[in-house]
């Protein structure tokens, strides 16, 4: 796995696009993010319009998205393609079916041009977490089920996690034609199976649990399971458990040796149960009987959560006042369960940075990305409220350039050309170009996403071209290039 290539605390103030494609591979532990949703309004909070002086627009058009949907996505991932283009026909749009291009006709709001936005940033959030990596992606109802779709074709179905419904503090929508809108969604996602997760707990109301009696009519049935299990007292009165020290494993002749006139394979060495023995914490109820480790429930983490969040529903006072800010308590959750401390979360719409607030809270550390100039102030804000981060001893860097890859083989022009010559059969990168036997001398080398939009200078982003080739393509995404050059056909000609 790479090392990051940027500090932690650093705040990149820039489309978020050409950030993710400029950071290492496999160099974050956690991302946890809250992206614009397709609201079809104009929001107050700052998150990704083309033009940084801008607010943030949540009206997706399809003409702000057709080249970073057209440099990759079009062409390398044909399970998310047919996502948008299923998209596009159920909101009303058109794929012409010689030439494949899409148009949305007179829609506004174009979920499809959202997918397409979203899609690309999506493709190199996977890339850039670690094996052990956990993505949580906030949306609401606009956008549950397609980014759900979405991600299941970037991450796959199996690494999908959880689904988490968290309570809003207040329902909106309010109509007698509809029930309130009081919900968002968590999507939570693996970049595999090996991915890290710290169970999050509700922690016991022990006073409660002390005092209350099986016999209480008023206890519900999670309470009474656990009296149920807990059932024994201490003089002091605190409950306990009595558990098994037995080790299921019985292949391990370090472990076996008798203890108060029992032999058997322990979970722990003698060393530690004679001491945990004459601390009280083991019971033998009689002579003969298999000694039991004393479990405590006021040192239990509490009661696992399961997916549905109601606790986290209040915005914490702050000096922003701005619609999209979600409560710091749900982000430090999600920070705490996704990620070990000194660990590394990005937030790729930091917005009023809550993510990195909660990061930095709970000793993580912390890399965002924001469109927009007011975020560098917003940050400041939130880290000095909810943190007391001391920004001269503790400095947060401010960028607004892509850090530059250093995961990735640069090699000579004179290299590059050669691999591309024989990679591609002597010939074009253009499928449908009709040169042959192309001399190595002619073959023109250029970029598949452009570097004006994140594209690196790495071999699998390069290609080589023929002079006519390169000259009509230009800058244009190499998707809608390929498109153009499919459309001259005489028939439907299929590239494999």
């Amino acid at each position: 796995m790479a090392q990051p290539n940027w500090q932690n605390r650093t705040l990149f103030v820039a489309d978020n696009i050409r950030i993710l494609r400029g950071m290492n591979s496999e160099s974050v532990d956690c991302i946890a993010t809250d992206p614009p949703f397709n609201k079809k309004r104009i929001f107050n909070a700052p998150l990704g319009s083309r033009q940084a002086e801008q607010r943030f627009d949540d009206r997706w058009r399809w003409d702000e998205v057709t080249d970073e949907w057209q440099d990759v996505i079009a062409t390398d991932h044909p399970a998310i393609k047919e996502i948008i283009e299923a998209a596009v026909v159920i909101e009303g749009g058109t794929i012409e079916p010689r030439t494949g291009r899409i148009s949305t006709g007179r829609i506004q709001n174009s979920i499809a041009a959202y997918l397409a936005y979203m899609a690309p940033r999506i493709v190199e959030m996977r890339r850039i977490l670690k094996p052990t990596g956990v993505l949580f992606m906030q949306c609401d109802t606009e956008a549950n089920a397609y980014l759900r779709l979405l991600l299941d074709a970037v991450f796959g179905r199996r690494n999908f996690i959880n689904e988490i419904t968290r309570r809003r503090a207040e329902a909106k929508g309010l109509s007698t034609r509809r029930l309130p809108n009081n919900s968002d969604t968590l999507l939570a996602y693996g970049k595999s199976a090996k991915y890290k997760w710290n169970p999050p707990y509700e922690p016991y109301d022990i006073a409660m649990l002390n005092a209350a009696n099986l016999d209480d009519a008023h206890l519900d049935e999670e309470t009474r399971k656990t009296l149920q299990q807990y059932d024994k007292r201490d003089n002091d009165g605190r409950r306990y458990s009595l558990t098994d020290l037995v080790n299921p494993n019985r292949d391990r002749p370090n472990l076996t040796y008798e203890f108060l006139g029992v032999t058997r394979v322990w979970r722990w060495t003698r060393e530690r149960m004679e001491t945990a023995y004459a601390e009280g914490r083991i019971v033998q109820t009689r002579p003969g009987n298999v000694p039991r480790f004393k479990r405590y429930l006021d040192e239990q983490p509490g009661k696992p959560r399961d997916d549905i969040w109601d606790d986290v529903v209040q915005v914490e006072p702050s000096e922003l006042d701005w619609d999209t800010r979600k409560p710091l308590s749900l982000y430090q959750r999600l920070v705490e369960c996704g990620t070990d401390e000194g660990d590394t979360v990005l937030d790729p719409f930091a917005g009023c940075a809550t993510s990195c607030v909660a990061a930095e809270s709970r000793g993580r550390n912390w890399v965002g990305i924001d469109i927009d100039p007011v975020a560098e102030e917003a940050t400041y804000v939130r880290l000095r409220e909810a943190t007391g981060l001391n920004m001269l001893e503790q400095p947060v860097t401010v960028r607004k350039s892509p850090p530059r890859r250093d995961d990735i083989e640069l090699i000579s022009n004179d290299r590059l050309r050669d691999a591309l010559w024989n990679n591609q059969g002597r010939r074009c990168a253009n499928p449908y170009c009709d040169s042959e036997n192309l001399r190595k001398v002619d073959l023109q080398l250029d970029h598949r996403i452009p570097k004006v939009r994140g594209g690196e200078d790495g071999v699998t982003n390069r290609i080589g071209l023929c002079g006519n080739c390169n000259a009509r393509k230009g800058r244009k995404a190499w998707g809608l290039f390929l498109d153009e050059e499919r459309a001259k056909q005489p028939h439907d000609t299929i590239v494999s």
